[in-house]
């Protein structure tokens, strides 16, 4: 074979090599911005209900998880599957974390000794020992 050939050769498995990796991890990442690792959306599905009051769904690392002025029936996750899971149901599995919604906050504030994490239309506010999930305070 001539030379010219055998580096057209190389440079053609170069590219489709490349191309894998990166729709690969391109993929990936894209998978990894919405849901976590165990399929489960990283936001919330809120339905606001200004009658509703503070209610507990559940324990999560060592905090206790209220929402105050939602739909406990209507607030949930999003998995991969595209079905509905409940709040409740996620945090009684340990389907989701803290430590995620932190992470995948749109705006973190300080208030005193709490924590405000602020998504597109709610927030989650850490205190303590609690943790309350409501409407964004606009």
């Amino acid at each position: 074979m001539k030379k010219k050939t055998i580096v057209l050769i190389i440079a053609i498995i170069l590219i489709i090599v490349g191309m894998t990796c990166f729709f690969s991890f391109g993929i990936n990442w894209l998978f990894s911005e919405q849901y976590n690792d165990k399929g489960i959306s990283h936001f919330l599905v809120i339905t606001i209900d200004k009658n509703q009051p503070k209610e507990y769904v559940g324990e999560l690392e060592g905090h206790r998880i209220f929402i105050e002025n939602l739909n406990l029936e209507e607030t949930n996750f999003r998995t991969v599957n595209a079905e509905n899971m409940s709040i409740k149901e996620a945090i009684e599995n340990n389907l989701v974390s803290i430590k995620e919604w932190k992470k995948y906050a749109w705006k973190i504030k300080k208030d005193g000794d709490s924590e405000i994490l602020q998504f597109e239309n709610y927030e989650i506010v850490i205190a303590y020992d609690d943790c309350v999930i409501r409407p964004l305070a606009r």
